[in-house]
């Protein structure tokens, strides 16, 4: 496979030899390189990183990450179906604007893929995660990986993914969170195969993993956070109105509903999410339009911590299948952070947020990307913070244009 051909006309002036200078010959790297690590680095620049943090952060991407991204899509060969986006790409970006009035964080987050995944050599993609926790251990030799390990021990499942009810092979997900000198890695786990297969609920299986964690009765054990790929799933996941979202949101009640803080992060939420999918006319009861696929409603993630009495939620505002199109979804985003900067008193950052942003979705994807087509945005997440402040974040699919 020539390593030039074929690829999106966004990075030919992305000179090859800034992967051959990381020694990343291999041509399905050569392709992760020059694609998803483009828009890294376009997101780092726009964002405000030093150069110093780029150069790290890159290099952790093409060093650590980019083996373990399975085949190039335009190599002919037999893809893994990752559950991280919807056309497969194993890779997820997602640019953090907090409350909208300080430097945003990039963060990504990626599905580990072996090169035969799929394949009756790796039908189960299991090769990938071993040998990428692995090389992380080796590269991060501080890192504890006690808690990683008991809780790969608990949801790990050998079974068949056309019989689970989460209809998807992927079982566990790395993110990174690149911030100023550090990197803060992550673990996501998907409990619903664990469900399945020993005929319990997922909050039975969450519940146990982390009551029989070693410590877990300690000052020691941190922070839980639990991905909720809709508990509920079959049930719940089609609530897409935003009386649902307001049951979820405060935990059926279970928040102080009255409270100032949460009356007004809500309203600022139906602000955005009216902005966002064209509902500013219709009643909190009315469900958005119904979409049959896998990964259309409404997304949740509720973390837990030790000594809060509440776990904060985040709602996923689903763009990807609702709204009009990824430059409208972009407009609306950045139009609604800088108000909220305005409101704050502190409108400079926001506004260079909202020029940067834009500038770099149009010089990394192309204005044609943006208008008239959605798949660049897949979700736009929000919680509610101190003071009934927004926190919002932009997720993004590197690489739209690649087929399913």
């Amino acid at each position: 496979m020539a390593p030039s051909s074929g690829f999106p006309d966004r990075v030919k002036a992305w000179p090859l030899a800034k992967a051959t200078t990381q020694g990343i010959v291999d041509p399905h790297q050569q392709y992760w390189y020059l694609t998803v690590g483009h828009t890294l680095t376009a997101f780092l620049a726009s964002a405000g990183y030093g150069h110093e943090d780029q150069v790290n952060f890159l290099y952790h991407f093409a060093q650590m990450v980019i083996p373990y991204l399975g085949v190039s899509p335009i190599s002919g060969l037999p893809r893994w179906k990752s559950f991280m986006t919807d056309n497969h790409t194993p890779i997820e970006l997602s640019w953090d604007f907090h409350t909208g009035t300080e430097q945003p964080t990039i963060r990504y987050s990626i599905e580990p893929v072996g090169l035969n995944a799929g394949t009756p050599e790796d039908p189960d993609n299991d090769r990938a995660s071993v040998d990428f926790k692995q090389s992380l251990t080796q590269a991060f030799p501080n890192i504890d990986s006690t808690l990683f390990n008991h809780f790969q021990a608990v949801f790990s499942s050998r079974r068949s993914a056309k019989s689970s009810p989460e209809r998807h092979s992927s079982t566990m997900f790395w993110a990174f969170d690149l911030k100023k000198g550090e990197i803060m890695n992550k673990v996501y786990f998907f409990p619903g195969a664990v469900a399945y297969t020993t005929d319990q609920s997922e909050l039975a299986v969450i519940s146990h993993a982390i009551r029989s964690a070693p410590g877990w009765r300690s000052q020691n054990l941190g922070c839980f956070e639990t991905f909720v790929d809709y508990v509920n799933q079959h049930s719940d996941l089609r609530r897409t109105n935003f009386q649902a979202v307001r049951d979820t949101m405060s935990l059926g009640g279970r928040v102080a509903c009255p409270s100032p803080d949460f009356e007004e992060g809500m309203h600022k939420l139906r602000q955005l999410w009216n902005a966002l999918l064209g509902t500013a006319n219709v009643t909190d009861d009315t469900s958005l339009p119904y979409k049959g696929h896998r990964t259309a409603g409404v997304l949740y993630n509720v973390e837990f911590r030790r000594h809060k009495e509440m776990p904060n939620v985040k709602i996923y505002i689903p763009v990807r299948h609702y709204a009009k199109d990824d430059q409208h979804i972009a407009r609306t985003l950045t139009a609604f952070l800088c108000d909220e900067a305005n409101q704050q008193q502190d409108c400079r950052n926001a506004r260079a947020c909202e020029k940067h942003y834009m500038e770099c979705l149009r010089n990394t994807f192309g204005f044609e990307a943006l208008a008239g087509s959605l798949g660049l945005h897949t979700y736009i997440g929000c919680s509610i913070q101190p003071g009934g402040k927004l926190r919002v974040v932009s997720y993004v699919n590197p690489n739209p244009a690649c087929g399913v």
